[in-house]
């Protein structure tokens, strides 16, 4: 196990990252970068396409103090990557892709989970394929499906955006009413927005989150979990303490 760690007490963080440590619409007076984009193409030159709220910065400093933060987020490889907040070390153990991806305390991906996951993608492997040409036929084109890459180049889970308030409109529901009772039985079937997510059986940040603390914590939960959306709840209520921003979809639905 890696130094970095505080293996004298495996005290650790769990958080959820856009919407919940930074978002592109939180800049602003002593805000902190918590993203960012190549420019023209070179990748010397970069500028902050996110930002952390200056409070939760300054809490985040404090807890990676006596604690190691680790990252629970939808992004996949290329999209972590371009994650960077001073101070604060995310490189891993990190949970990526909606736990389709466990990165080490090196950053590397963890062989015994990209074994385990493997068994559980690789028998939905046409029929993410075969939903994604559902989804382009039976919208319209309206929705606009991809495949998020998993553990040992399988695809882990369908993404699909539409124009805002699409899938909450007729045509939208309608789509999901019917895939319900056909190729995504059994699925966990988020709206997030204006993004569909449609994950199979077996793959969630949960799972993940249960796999790193008995694999790099000596099998103590998060102190702290961190989340936004409802879907973060599954991970969130590992942990001793919960936590969401104000005006997150999760606080709403707390305060409704």
């Amino acid at each position: 196990m890696s130094a970095d760690l505080r293996t004298e007490t495996y005290d650790w963080v769990a958080t959820d990252l856009d919407g919940t440590l930074f978002s592109r619409h939180w800049a602003g007076a002593g805000a902190v970068p918590g993203t960012w984009q190549e420019i023209g193409g070179d990748s010397s030159q970069r500028k902050p396409s996110s930002w952390v709220r200056p409070e939760t910065y300054r809490l985040l400093l404090t807890l990676a103090s006596v604690a190691s933060i680790v990252p629970v987020t939808a992004r996949d490889e290329a999209s972590f990557s371009r994650v960077a907040v001073s101070g604060l070390r995310l490189s891993g153990p990190a949970i990526l892709a909606n736990g389709a991806i466990v990165l080490d305390p090196n950053g590397a991906h963890d062989q015994q989970w990209v074994t385990q996951l493997s068994q559980v993608l690789t028998p939905w492997q046409q029929r993410l394929e075969r939903l994604c040409e559902v989804f382009i036929q039976r919208s319209g084109h309206a929705a606009r499906p991809r495949l998020v890459a998993g553990p040992a180049e399988l695809p882990a889970y369908l993404v699909a955006k539409a124009p805002e308030g699409w899938w909450n409109g007729v045509e939208g529901t309608t789509l999901l009413a019917e895939m319900a009772s056909e190729e995504t039985s059994g699925c966990c079937v988020a709206v997030l927005g204006d993004e569909l997510q449609i994950l199979p059986p077996g793959l969630g940040k949960a799972a993940a989150v249960q796999f790193v603390q008995q694999r790099y914590f000596g099998g103590q939960a998060p102190l702290l979990c961190l989340g936004d959306q409802l879907p973060d709840f599954a991970f969130m209520s590992l942990g001793g303490l919960l936590a969401t921003p104000a005006r997150s979809p999760l606080a709403e639905l707390w305060n409704s």
